[in-house]
């Protein structure tokens, strides 16, 4: 009788396993040629002047564009199924007083990513196992 609980309680936890290992991969083109507007970055909503425009970035072929609040984005970027890393980040040099905080942070999550959820409209750009930042495709 034990031997059958025993079988019995394997045969579940190999199923239980094997969904778990089913979980379909992001989409890495769902990601490309499409604008991602920032809504929080380290699980906060952006602070923004009245009337400033939103950091974003576009992912094309394999060039990273963007906008940091103040100033044009431009790298590079790597995607191989969930990871993506930036890489070569530059931006235009303008110093615009109360965005530059948060085109620095934006430029600093850049940095830091190492892969992304995708769903519903949204990227959460990960990195060390944390929410780095979140944007919404337009």
């Amino acid at each position: 009788m034990a031997m059958k609980h025993a079988l019995i309680a394997f045969l579940v936890l190999i199923t239980l396993t094997a969904n778990k290992c089913a979980q379909p991969m992001p989409d890495s083109a769902a990601l490309l040629d499409k604008k991602w507007v920032f809504q929080t970055i380290g699980g906060e909503r952006l602070n923004l002047p009245d009337k400033a425009e939103a950091p974003w970035l576009k992912l094309s072929e394999d060039k990273l564009m963007g906008f940091g609040g103040c100033n044009a984005l431009f790298g590079s970027y790597t995607v191989e199924g969930d990871k993506l890393s930036f890489s070569n980040v530059g931006g235009t040099k303008k110093y615009c007083e109360g965005i530059q905080p948060t085109e620095n942070a934006v430029k600093e999550v850049l940095g830091k990513v190492e892969s992304f959820k995708l769903g519903d409209g949204v990227v959460k750009l990960m990195g060390g196992g944390n929410e780095l930042a979140e944007l919404r495709g337009e």
